[in-house]
């Protein structure tokens, strides 16, 4: 029945849906305006009660159609020639507590039964429920910052989640479990981005084509009014969709020919001047930290590149790329307030020479141009034998060896551990190559973390599969402002 009234552009009959919403007569809010009879002189002369405070400041934000109320406490729209439900709630929604436009358009349409059935006839005149009380908080002005003790709890979070209608229950399950951030993609290295961004050349090269989020600032206001705080992912020099639409930008084999693996060169002034304007962007739509992800060169299947760098004169030529571009950002980022965090590869955590020279991450100089280094140390990823483990996925532990080593090695080219960036791991949430996988895996990813130094964590899986990490880490009590610690208590 809800399907009649509110796909067939919401015009066909539909039978009666749901429950009004709460004190609203019916029939002061649904009547056909005429467009022939002029109101009495007497009343149009009179003016119109002054808008409710709560609802003023909408006033001047209606869309074409929109008006408040004479009684200034609801705000409601007259239907036009060629509307739908669809799209009269795709006119409102920036301007209510619903997050996705057909919700609101369902409840538009039972909020004005029974008339609504009728579809959405031009002169019907509907009210609009949901309308936010007060303008809605967005923007680089609402960021929530870091908490007192400066440790974040969170997962990673897709555009195409972030751009479902169960964004806000995700959030609010996020919240119900003391975690206090999301890992929220600006772009993932595929290259799409997830929101329609105004960057030239994102919109040029068809990297904003059908995203799927209706804003990223929108997407941080509902985090926002939940107390989760977002972190702004962006892939910098992974990026397939890019390499393809500007060949130039991407790396090259030693006979010059464009090396089609869909990165982009990490020396490029353009390729670094468009994360860039990314990481601005996510600035101003208030984004509470920008992490930084595949900021470093490739090494796979890297025969015969040519990345115009004499390694073997300076073997950190890498290093000394990824380290400025580094700088670049953190520049941004400082001068407006925010957090600056860097995804480094797993294997470089535990300080080999020929591992950070290969990728140009070195994590004791990139901590000197950030506030967290988030290293990949999931399990799974290490190749069987790594650190004497037969099967690495089956050991949890391998993040506190990670997070240990990483302060060992800045302990001994003497930088205090405690005064440049803190690391914050990501943490394998997904059963891949691990056979123990389970709550108390990831619990026990947690408490070695924490013994070794962590400041906080961030939970990996890009199939946005969390059940088994919603019981490693409980819910929080009710009634209770603090965000509690993960319990550790094994719980397979």
């Amino acid at each position: 029945m809800l399907a009649c009234a509110l796909l067939s552009a919401m015009t066909c009959t539909g039978a009666a849906m749901g429950a009004r919403g709460r004190g609203q007569p019916r029939t002061s809010l649904l009547r056909r305006a005429s467009a022939t009879t002029a109101p009495p002189p007497a009343r149009a002369a009179e003016a119109a009660p002054p808008a409710a405070p709560s609802f003023r400041w909408a006033a001047g934000h209606l869309p074409a159609g929109g008006a408040l109320a004479k009684n200034g406490t609801s705000v409601v729209h007259t239907v036009r020639a060629g509307e739908s439900w669809q799209s009269i709630a795709d006119a409102y929604l920036e301007l209510t507590s619903v997050y996705d436009a057909l919700e609101l358009a369902k409840a538009i349409v039972n909020e004005n039964l029974p008339e609504s059935k009728r579809g959405a006839a031009p002169g019907l005149e509907v009210r609009i429920p949901h309308v936010l009380a007060s303008a809605p908080k967005t923007g680089a002005r609402e960021r929530i910052g870091l908490p007192k003790d400066g440790v974040l709890k969170g997962l990673y979070v897709r555009g195409s989640t972030a751009g479902g209608k169960g964004y806000p229950a995700f959030l609010d399950r996020v919240a119900a479990h003391g975690m206090n951030a999301i890992v929220l993609d600006v772009k993932d290295y595929d290259g799409p981005l997830t929101y329609p961004s105004k960057v030239p050349l994102a919109v040029e090269s068809g990297a904003v084509h059908k995203p799927p989020m209706r804003s990223y600032a929108r997407a941080v206001r509902f985090a926002h009014e939940r107390g989760v705080r977002v972190i702004a992912r962006v892939s910098c020099f992974n990026d397939q969709l890019m390499a393809k639409a500007h060949p130039g930008m991407a790396i090259r084999g030693v006979s010059g020919h464009v090396y089609r693996n869909g990165w982009l060169d990490p020396q490029n002034e353009r390729a670094q001047a468009y994360a860039i304007d990314l990481v601005r962007e996510a600035i101003d739509g208030g984004a509470d930290e920008i992490q930084l992800d595949y900021v470093r060169f490739p090494v796979i299947g890297m025969k015969n590149i040519d990345f115009g760098l004499d390694t073997r004169k300076n073997p950190n030529a890498k290093v000394e790329v990824i380290t400025r571009f580094v700088e670049r950002v953190h520049a941004i980022t400082r001068a407006s307030g925010v957090p600056l965090s860097l995804d480094v590869f797993g294997v470089i955590a535990f300080g080999k020479q020929v591992d950070i020279q290969n990728l140009g991450q070195d994590p004791v100089e990139l901590a000197k141009h950030s506030e967290f280094l988030s290293a990949m140390v999931y399990p799974s990823h290490y190749d069987d034998g790594f650190m004497g483990f037969d099967q690495p996925g089956d050991h949890p532990e391998l993040v506190g060896l990670g997070v240990k080593y990483m302060r060992r090695a800045m302990e001994e080219r003497g930088v205090d551990p405690d005064k440049v960036a803190q690391i914050r791991p990501w943490l394998q949430a997904m059963r891949h190559k691990s056979s123990n996988y389970g709550p108390g895996y990831i619990q026990d990813e947690i408490r070695t973390g924490d013994k070794a130094g962590a400041s906080g964590w961030l939970l990996w899986n890009p199939g946005q599969v969390y059940d088994v990490a919603w019981r490693a880490v409980p819910r929080k009590p009710t009634g209770g402002d603090k965000l509690v610690r993960a319990s550790l208590t094994r719980s397979r």
